[in-house]
């Protein structure tokens, strides 16, 4: 075989080989970017009030489970401690707080979860004065709480019927009960709860 047949047999080679690797390339570049061009996209916000962390520790699980984004309010008339305590006994059937933020920007969330502990059946002040404060038009709103003793439903109720005045969708409650002092369920069993309850929920 001459040399200039030897030249010309490397060079359909080299160019063949390259076609072949170019192509590969373009199929799974085009392929990834479909799948990610399809992916749906949240749009949950779990808003919640706090005063020990037991219903931080629920705000976050949901958070985690709907990747949503999470806002705590503050209420620095109820601190930890027993000047907190002493002021959350005496507000507890209040419907009014002072709270930061006030009011904050929703029309980037289609639903919202919101939550409190339960003080004497009802929950907490915070959560009454975020409903008051706040325009729900079209959203879903998820009550959710926790408590040790119990929670009366006629509060749940007037909840409800606050949430629907502000243009919102009540959905469901949610609620975990942890038991009196001595009996109190431990945080990994508050979190499988949680989860079961999370299951069920229809959004």
């Amino acid at each position: 075989m001459g040399l200039r047949k030897i030249v010309l047999l490397f060079v359909l080679m080299t160019s063949t080989l390259t076609a072949s690797i170019s192509t590969i390339g373009i199929e799974v570049d085009t392929s990834i970017g479909v799948d990610a061009e399809t992916k749906p996209e949240r749009k949950t916000l779990v808003v919640y009030f706090s005063r020990t962390g037991n219903t931080e520790l629920l705000a976050q699980e949901i958070a985690g489970y709907y990747q949503a984004s999470l806002l705590a309010l503050e209420a620095k008339e109820y601190p930890v401690g027993l000047r907190g305590l002493l002021h959350a006994v005496a507000d507890s059937q209040e419907k009014q707080a002072l709270i930061s933020p006030e009011k904050i920007e929703l029309s980037a969330y289609d639903t919202v979860f919101i939550g409190a502990p339960i003080w004497r059946y009802s929950p907490a002040p915070p959560v009454w004065q975020f409903i008051d404060n706040n325009k729900l038009a079209n959203k879903k709103v998820v009550l959710f709480s926790t408590f040790n003793s119990g929670f009366q439903q006629k509060y749940i109720d007037e909840f409800q019927a606050r949430v629907e005045a502000q243009g919102g969708v009540f959905i469901s409650h949610l609620y975990i009960r942890r038991g009196r002092m001595l009996v109190q369920i431990g945080s990994e069993a508050l979190l499988a709860r949680a989860r079961e309850e999370l299951e069920k929920l229809e959004l």
